[in-house]
């Protein structure tokens, strides 16, 4: 594909296309007289005076405004789940952090005596 300054040539592309090319350019071609920028732009002015807003395309529809609404909620709502969640994770990191991984083996560390409870509790929380 080759592209010149003013038209794009498809390499192999026959007449036909050309010619359809240059019509369809001609059709959708911008006015040149200054005459339809004013008189569009006057339409444009004539319609916000008179207050035609409900037609205009950045209107939302009534049917909308609610299904927006839900989706809304919905993304609210898993938003705050992850946040919840990476929240617990930090937590925990942190609490692992300070005490430090369990182990699941014996300690061979020489300690003085402990009490009955004592050792319960190293027993429970994997000390």
């Amino acid at each position: 594909m080759t592209t010149n300054k003013d038209h794009l040539h498809l390499v192999g592309a026959d007449d036909g296309d050309r010619e359809i090319t240059s019509a369809l350019r001609t059709l959708y071609a911008a006015p040149e007289s200054d005459g339809y920028w004013t008189a569009f732009e006057q339409r444009i002015m004539d319609r916000i005076a008179k207050g035609e807003a409900s037609d205009t395309f950045w209107y939302v529809p009534t049917q909308w405004t609610r299904i927006g609404l839900i989706a809304a909620g919905f993304a609210m709502i898993v938003a705050a789940s992850l946040l919840l969640r990476q929240r617990a994770e930090e937590r925990q990191m942190a609490y692992d952090t300070v005490l430090g991984q369990p182990s699941g083996g014996p300690t061979l560390a020489i300690r003085d005596a402990q009490t009955k409870e004592q050792a319960t509790i190293n027993y429970i929380i994997g000390r």
